[in-house]
């Protein structure tokens, strides 16, 4: 099974998420794990040296792969129970690819403006993938969001925004922890840091979700006018 992690924005937790879903597949579901690192940052690479350098944390294999990678992912897949993919925040090939042959796509946005507004263009991206890859199950999923019950409004605006397109929310998010920082630091996991914590309990809930959701028959599908969007 095929995870992809990713998205056109930046700074939205995507390395972190993909991370923490690598793991808990790794740890708790005890399958085998491979990580796919898009990103020219290298933040999950780096991530995966750090923790592999640790015999006390359980390894989790890694490679790196860029542009047309879908015969690579499909090779890859072969051998691993899980291939969880994380994609930089950018439209590019190796997303694009990605999308093409992943059983799950997981977009995270933060309930800020400047993320809300990449919404449309990955409803286009999604349309124009899922052409190629009719079950795809895909979803977005709001992030790093404030614990102010004040504040509390914006996740739902921005749940809000995403169904107007046509595009699945999961009911899950994560909010502001440092634990997640504090994590990645030293290669481990909110799953292992704190394994009953806030955090841990975000992360399992979003995947099993997520997982749930591709059982379902109320996956992702194209809008009602069938028009095919133009990939701008």
């Amino acid at each position: 099974m095929m995870i992809l992690v990713g998205g056109e924005k930046g700074g939205s937790g995507k390395s972190c998420l993909a991370q923490n879903i690598a793991v808990y597949l790794r740890t708790e579901k005890n399958a085998s794990v491979l990580m796919v690192d898009c990103d020219p940052q290298r933040t999950t690479s780096d991530w995966i040296q750090e923790r592999n350098a640790n015999n006390k944390l359980t390894p989790i294999n890694c490679v790196q792969l860029f542009g047309k990678i879908r015969n690579d992912l499909l090779s890859l897949r072969q051998h691993y129970d899980y291939v969880v993919i994380d994609c930089g925040g950018q439209d590019n090939l190796a997303l694009r690819s990605s999308m093409a042959v992943a059983d799950h796509i997981l977009i995270p946005l933060r309930p800020k403006r400047r993320d809300l507004k990449t919404v449309p263009h990955m409803e286009d991206i999604l349309s124009t993938c899922k052409m190629v890859n009719p079950k795809m199950n895909a979803a977005f999923v709001v992030t790093q969001c404030p614990s102010l019950p004040s504040l509390a409004s914006r996740i739902l605006e921005a749940k809000e925004v995403c169904r107007s397109f046509e595009v699945p929310v999961l009911n899950s998010v994560t909010f502001s922890r440092n634990m997640y920082d504090d994590s990645e630091e030293s290669g481990m996991s909110v799953i292992e840091s704190e394994p009953e914590g806030k955090a841990a309990t975000e992360i399992r809930c979003i995947i099993e979700e997520l997982l749930a959701r591709g059982k379902e028959e109320t996956a992702y599908e194209p809008v009602q006018s069938q028009k095919i969007h133009a990939i701008s």
